[in-house]
């Protein structure tokens, strides 16, 4: 087994690729992933983000995840011009739009069926 320690006895300090580190923020992975990803605690990570950038590690998620953000929500946009589904999504999620069956009856239960698509059962 390999030694990890430096001539000082102390462990050797693990290596961060901070573009590798920057680009699984994008990805928007969590800190358990990123960790199994360095081999290391999130601890470690937040630790070597702070000598580099003196920052907390939230500062520096919160920094790069925003562009994996912007293009996951332009591939939905560019998504939604042919796929009717990802157009219903968008304009019921971020339009506040929902799909209502507003029926009136005077004393009368009134049924109503709704039909989907080719289903006339």
């Amino acid at each position: 087994m390999a030694n990890h320690t430096n001539n000082r006895g102390h462990r050797k300090k693990t290596d961060i690729d901070f573009k590798e580190l920057e680009k699984l923020c994008y990805m928007q992975c969590t800190e358990r992933e990123i960790g199994d990803w360095f081999h290391c605690s999130i601890d470690t990570i937040a630790r070597r983000v702070r000598e580099e950038f003196g920052i907390s590690f939230a500062e520096y998620f919160e920094k790069h995840r925003v562009g994996g953000l912007i293009s996951l929500r332009r591939n939905m946009f560019k998504m939604s011009e042919k796929h009717p589904n990802m157009a219903i999504f968008l304009a019921k999620n971020w339009l506040g739009m929902k799909d209502s069956q507003e029926v009136e009856h005077r004393g009368e239960p009134v049924i109503v069926k709704v039909i989907y698509g080719n289903d006339k059962t």
